[in-house]
């Protein structure tokens, strides 16, 4: 069978030359020179036992032979291409079948995470995975169809949405509230556990914005901001920290914010995929939904 159907590698030149009538044309179509497309369609003769064209002046005319064979292959290819076409179909269904996310983890924690297995229960997509990476650097984007970052762009080879500017407030448990001195004239907030995960450089930003001393201060760094977090909720310290991963503990009382002041972070919340993926429906909807979920008023 394989030695039978060993002009197929020529059909596409010899379909190109009946339906165009020239070898000049067929060339420039396929991007082949015309002397290839002659010798791609005398191999195919030879192959195939029949005279396929006459000369008809310049041009080339099918014989008779030639014109039944020229309908069959037309049918052949044009099979051949929507099987191909079936064929990617299938596998796009396949990829839309999965998907996997890259979150700071305590994004994920706030309410993130939560987001994402909503929307992969909405589209009916079976396989979700959750990765967790903080900074795009850190992105490992053979695993990763979207990373949600905290960082500040350009991101080269990426395209980009900002998810939320980040402003940091202090937040602490309702039962560490009575503890503070916001009363008195010099602001203090001695004997206070400060959670943080730099080098306190943030904290004392915030300090001078709120005129508050941070003398007598007891600190506590940790790897994450969800650690922090955490220890403020069990009323271990106040931390300082965004909204975008309090705003369900602020909701549901077991936060407070028990200054008003506020200071910019070093980066922001953004989304991000590979460039050449950000046309594909499933990236886009999956990018509005995620906005979405992060406005403020949303229920």
């Amino acid at each position: 069978m394989a030695q039978r159907l060993a002009f197929l590698h020529f059909l596409p030149a010899f379909e190109a030359v009946a339906r165009l009538g020239s070898v000049r044309a067929a060339a420039a179509e396929l991007n082949l020179s015309p002397s290839a497309i002659s010798l791609q369609l005398r191999k195919l003769s030879d192959l195939s036992g029949m005279a396929l064209f006459e000369k008809s002046g310049r041009n080339l005319a099918l014989t008779r032979s030639g014109a039944n064979f020229a309908e069959s292959v037309a049918i052949c290819l044009s099979q051949l291409s929507q099987a191909a076409t079936a064929a990617r179909d299938v596998e796009r269904a396949q990829q839309t079948a999965s998907l996997a996310v890259s979150l700071p983890t305590a994004l994920g924690v706030a309410w993130l995470s939560g987001a994402i297995v909503d929307y992969a229960e909405s589209r009916n997509i079976p396989n979700l995975v959750i990765n967790e990476a903080i900074s795009a650097d850190q992105v490992d984007w053979d695993a990763n169809d979207v990373a949600i970052v905290y960082d500040n762009p350009p991101f080269p080879g990426k395209h980009w949405r900002l998810l939320s500017q980040v402003r940091l407030r202090t937040v602490c448990s309702p039962i560490l509230f009575p503890r503070l001195d916001l009363q008195h004239r010099d602001r203090k907030l001695n004997g206070i556990t400060l959670l943080h995960e730099d080098d306190g450089e943030e904290w004392a930003k915030w300090a001078v914005a709120a005129r508050v001393s941070l003398q007598g201060s007891g600190r506590v760094r940790v790897d994450s901001v969800a650690q922090a977090i955490a220890s403020a909720v069990q009323g271990h310290g106040i931390a300082l920290v965004s909204n975008v991963l309090t705003m369900n503990y602020l909701a549901e009382g077991r936060l407070i914010q028990p200054f008003l002041t506020s200071i910019n972070a070093a980066h922001e919340y953004y989304i991000l995929c590979r460039e050449e993926r950000a046309e594909e429906p499933l990236i886009q909807s999956l990018i509005e939904r995620i906005l979405d979920y992060s406005r403020p008023n949303r229920s």
